[in-house]
């Protein structure tokens, strides 16, 4: 079972200077069941480990960061999105929002969401869920979570991580809207259909002094305190399935908004069910961690509404998750040592029935020859020592003269008289040169079945020049022979 790490961040400081310093943020630890046992009817719900608030130093380690922005500082809306590639999407983006902004769109972070328009089988532009937000305000968060020890990162706006209120009545008998009711954020589409909203009331002053002192250290004195705003509270609203929005109000204007609330559910905190100048909030159900949770769970199902996209996206290396890998890695680790041990095992039996023959080969050496002193090359020096005695008896060898003449004699009887021009014995082969036109192919064939081997020579030996010619002649003069072809033969393999 998996752990996730929740975090509520307070909304962007307009009225203070970056760096922005982070202080106590409000966190909870979940560990979650299988997804079969959440899918199962009465399956459990996620276990709450540890809530509470902490500066990102001291929060726990998980396997997933979900990042909750302030519903105030995520604007939804909607856009027709052509189909292009990301590089050139980031690029046409702006223009499609700069009209529903009031501030330029280029400082903006533009998150693209998922289809409205229905089927996905829809060719060319289609109409998206747009998520605005800050850029450096999203940078600023995501640097500050940089060193905590974590493996997925989401960042998720607020006012869809609050779970959408359940029709409570049918269409017919839903109370009609006053003309004035205050207008919402929600797209077009959804504007004929009233659906109930889920509101969502908290006390600013607790997020920015729970929530963290985004001032830097160094302007703020460490016995000065810090700055509480009593009178501001935070409102989450939830409209739509894709549709909602934020706003930070005082007491004047929290009691007048009221009057132009949309119908739905309202939750509060502690602080909002007891302070607020709201007489709806009085009973209304509590705003904590469970809420907050399971909104999130169903918004971490749909992957496109997370905000982290574009140059803000999880790098593909931290994606992976490892702990997946653990048995097939150990599996390809163990086949890799047991096919080294298993070479390395093949080498020494080889070099053992090596050393064995070479034992032997000396040893059949030192007892056909005792004499021999130093054994460098057994089978060498053995054919060495058996030619050596093949002399001194006097028997001839297949190497000799008079073996490969007669052999050559053999074999070359067909010839006509005049084909055979000069015959010389050297380096342990006969030199045969033969008249141009002499039929080569029936010699060949038939010094192969006398034995023998027969090779044109390649030596480099002129046409019309024999030196050593077994024909005889002056010393230290060129004996003269017809030209032709000059070839050698040696007993065969």
């Amino acid at each position: 079972m998996s752990t996730t790490l929740y975090v509520r961040l307070p909304h962007r400081p307009h009225d203070q200077p970056q760096p922005w310093q982070f202080g106590a943020l409000s966190f909870a630890l979940v560990r979650a069941g299988t997804d079969a046992a959440r899918r199962a009817p009465g399956g459990t719900a996620p276990e709450v480990l540890r809530e509470g608030h902490a500066r990102i130093a001291d929060l726990p380690t998980a396997e997933r960061l979900v990042l909750i922005l302030a519903a105030s500082d995520v604007l939804l809306t909607t856009a027709s999105v052509p189909p292009l590639p990301p590089a050139r999407l980031k690029q046409a983006l702006p223009n499609l929002i700069e009209d529903a902004l009031a501030t330029d769109a280029q400082p903006c972070h533009i998150g693209v969401g998922p289809a409205l328009d229905g089927s996905a089988a829809i060719r060319g532009p289609r109409r998206r869920l747009l998520m605005v937000a800050d850029r450096a305000w999203l940078r600023a968060v995501l640097d500050a979570f940089a060193e905590h020890r974590h493996r997925r990162r989401h960042v998720l706006p607020a006012q869809l991580c609050v779970p959408p209120a359940a029709a409570r009545a049918t269409a017919a008998e839903a109370p009609a809207q006053a003309p004035g009711a205050e207008p919402t954020l929600r797209p077009a589409e959804y504007t004929a259909q009233d659906e109930p909203a889920t509101l969502v009331v908290e006390a600013a002053a607790s997020a920015l002094a729970d929530g963290g002192e985004l001032l830097d250290s160094a302007t703020v004195g460490a016995t000065e305190p810090a700055p509480v705003l009593a009178s501001q509270w935070q409102l989450t609203v939830r409209t739509g399935a894709h549709a909602g929005y934020g706003l930070l109000l005082g007491d004047d204007a929290l009691a007048a908004w009221q009057a132009l609330a949309p119908d739905g559910t309202w939750y509060a905190d502690a602080d909002a069910a007891a302070a607020a100048p709201v007489p709806a909030l009085r009973n209304a159900a509590r705003a904590g961690w469970p809420l907050w949770i399971e909104g999130a769970q169903a918004c971490l199902r749909e992957p496109a509404l997370d905000l982290a996209q574009f140059e803000f996206a999880q790098g593909r290396a931290d994606r992976w998750n490892l702990a997946a890998w653990r048995i097939p890695l150990a599996l390809l680790a163990g086949i890799v040592l047991v096919q080294v041990l298993g070479m390395n095992i093949h080498w020494l039996l080889l070099r053992n029935e090596q050393q064995r023959v070479e034992a032997a080969q000396q040893q059949a050496l030192r007892s056909a020859f005792p004499q021999t002193q130093t054994i460098l090359d057994a089978p060498l020096q053995m054919r060495r020592q058996v030619e050596q005695l093949r002399i001194a008896s006097g028997r001839s060898t297949p190497e000799d003269f008079l073996p490969l003449a007669d052999r050559f004699a053999q074999a070359a009887r067909r010839l006509p008289p005049d084909a055979l021009q000069a015959l010389e014995y050297r380096g342990r082969m006969l030199v045969v040169t033969l008249k141009p036109g002499t039929d080569i192919a029936s010699l060949r064939n038939a010094v192969r079945q006398a034995g023998l081997q027969m090779e044109e020579d390649k030596t480099g030996g002129a046409p019309g020049s024999a030196p050593g010619s077994a024909a005889g002649g002056a010393t230290g003069s060129a004996t003269p022979v017809t030209p032709g072809s000059r070839w050698t033969v040696r007993p065969g393999l």
